[in-house]
């Protein structure tokens, strides 16, 4: 039976994960689990698991909400953290692909996701 409620896949990653490879296990992962109701969220990071989901959305001709971060508003440098939770307040399935180290605003988001309780699936 098929699935009724859409899910909200939120999409980060490393800025060091942008690879042709990288790429390629998102699209794959994605092709398999959206549905034409779901839909996707990400950062507008120009490198890494942002871009990807961009690029992706933009493949597939799916539409994708994009919060970017305001670096000249009031959070300053917290922005990309500021950015991170609404992401992780918007999606119900988290999919992130960390760097090796397991640092820096990727971890921000999983961390998020986990205390919301989100599932999340790490690439």
């Amino acid at each position: 039976m098929p699935k009724i409620r859409a899910d909200v896949y939120g999409v980060v990653g490393s800025r060091r994960r942008d690879s042709y490879d990288d790429y390629s296990q998102l699209e794959s992962l994605l092709d398999s689990l959206l549905t034409e109701r779901d839909k996707l969220v990400s950062g507008g990071c120009p490198k890494g698991g942002d871009r990807m989901a961009e690029e992706y959305a933009r493949k597939r001709g799916r539409t994708i909400t994009i919060h970017y971060p305001d670096w000249n508003g009031p959070a300053k440098k917290a922005a990309g953290f500021v950015r991170n939770t609404k992401i992780a307040d918007d999606c119900t399935i988290l999919i992130a692909l960390p760097a090796q180290d397991r640092t820096g605003g990727t971890e921000d988001t999983i961390r998020k996701c986990e205390k919301l309780g989100k599932k999340i699936i790490l690439i």
